[in-house]
């Protein structure tokens, strides 16, 4: 098992971040809503730990890092133990530049999109009866408005 740090692989997160926000675009473009929120998902993720990475800086030994194996949940977790995810709603968003105020609090919207993610399993979408097809335009524009509730969250703390 490896540690991912900034000074090596901040580079690498930032193209992966761009990778996913683009698939995103074009899978909504293509009508494929829940592909495009799952896309979505794996941008959160790449986020957060980019985030990680900034925040856990090595020092000059290298000790510091995160795991290469580590979870969605043990980001998020990390994420929530540094109160990253708590920014405040009623301060115009640090994600977008129109005075907007971020919806949903981060800890709440990133538990809704990690949901959608998990629907990728076919056994746990058959086990909640969940028909991706079914996944609109609409909820994915409400996930959208989630994940820019985290970035906000995550650049507030910046």
């Amino acid at each position: 098992m490896g540690k991912l740090t900034l000074t090596k692989h901040g580079g690498a997160v930032n193209a992966l971040l761009s990778f996913y926000k683009n698939k995103v675009d074009e899978l909504e473009e293509a009508g494929q809503y829940f592909m495009a929120a799952v896309a979505l998902a794996f941008a959160l993720e790449t986020v957060i730990l980019s985030y990680l990475l900034v925040e856990l800086e090595e020092d000059e030994t290298g000790q510091i890092g995160i795991p290469d194996s580590v979870s969605m949940s043990g980001l998020v977790d990390a994420a929530n133990y540094i109160g990253a995810l708590d920014a405040p709603i009623d301060v115009p968003s640090h994600s977008r530049n129109d005075g907007s105020l971020p919806k949903p609090i981060a800890k709440d919207a990133v538990e809704q999109i990690n949901k959608i993610r998990r629907l990728i399993h076919p056994a746990r979408a058959l086990n909640e009866g969940f028909d991706p097809a079914s996944f609109t335009q609409e909820q994915l524009r409400e996930y959208r408005e989630m994940y820019e509730s985290v970035t906000h969250s995550l650049l507030y703390y910046i």
